[in-house]
């Protein structure tokens, strides 16, 4: 009655087989899916459509089942309609050695549609959302939430294109190389951003430099954490460097008060430094913090 359920490694599987082109070497992005700039007029008519079976299947089976019920539904019943509908696609980001997959769930005749079953909708799930339409370069996505009384669901627009994303500006008059790793650090992300670009999620550039420096058995390490008078426990790091270790984060506003907390979080760790990369939309920014008390004490030696 159910069918048997697909899992996520049979998709890579097949996607392998099927279309060997994601898996070619210098193609940083790759996705198994036509996606399109649909026009506004052929949005509107297939947006028509996906809502219409999203109430639908929402009156039918309720608002508490977990999303990949409702997107098998929504698919099965898609298709019926003449639609071209896939689910799961595989988008496949890489650069040398290291390699992430995400899964698009909905994809109605090009159009990319995110569902999820959850009390209300928050920022994280729209930056997902913008992360997708940015990776396979379109301007819409569509969030679909299944648990509200009524079926929600909020458009996400792309502003950026990818030839934009490309062009991306160093900031480094904070930054000053402590190590050969700090200076690894810089060039990875350069890297990074030659092949990927900009405005992705910082989480993905995060996962990428914790693979380039060992991995989480190697870069991801507990410090001491306390003050003059007491011991405090310890505290989770990222270390491309003994002594060293590094931040990567998204930030747009209130830059400033976030490195004040990064110094006060470093000025009670057992480490002389932290490098912190910010992305700021096309502006990337490295400034390197040093533990304050650690310096002072080397100051009277």
């Amino acid at each position: 009655m159910f069918g048997k359920g697909i899992s996520a490694e049979m998709v890579i599987s097949s996607a392998r087989r099927l279309h060997p082109e994601l898996e070619r070497e210098g193609m940083p992005i790759g996705v198994l899916s036509a996606l399109e700039d649909l026009t506004q007029q052929e949005f509107d008519t297939v947006d028509r459509a996906v809502m219409r079976c999203a109430y639908s299947v929402q009156n039918k089976f309720g608002r508490l089942f977990d999303e990949r019920i409702y997107e098998n539904e929504m698919a099965r019943r898609l298709r019926e309609g003449g639609f071209r509908v896939q689910t799961q696609v595989p988008v496949r980001v890489s650069h040398n050695s290291f390699e992430k997959r995400y899964f698009l769930d909905l994809v109605v005749n090009g159009m990319v549609y995110e569902l999820k079953s959850v009390a209300t909708l928050v920022p994280e799930h729209h930056a997902q959302a913008l992360n997708y339409a940015m990776l396979v370069d379109i301007r819409r996505v569509k969030l679909i939430n299944f648990r509200p009384s009524r079926v929600v669901g909020e458009l996400i627009f792309n502003p950026v294109t990818k030839p934009s994303r490309c062009c991306a500006t160093y900031v480094t008059d904070s930054f000053t190389p402590k190590t050969s790793g700090c200076e690894q650090l810089l060039q990875h992300v350069k890297d990074l951003v030659r092949d990927w670009g900009t405005h992705l999620s910082c989480r993905l550039y995060n996962e990428a430099l914790v693979h380039f420096f060992g991995g989480e058995m190697r870069c991801v390490e507990r410090v001491d954490v306390g003050d003059a008078q007491e011991y405090l426990g310890t505290h989770l790091v990222q270390s491309h460097a003994v002594g060293y270790s590094f931040v990567v984060t998204g930030l747009t506003i209130r830059i400033r008060e976030y490195q004040m907390h990064l110094q006060r979080l470093l000025n009670h760790m057992d480490l002389f430094g932290i490098q912190w990369i910010n992305f700021s939309h096309s502006e990337v920014t490295f400034t390197t913090l040093l533990n304050e008390f650690r310096s002072a004490a080397r100051g009277q030696r």
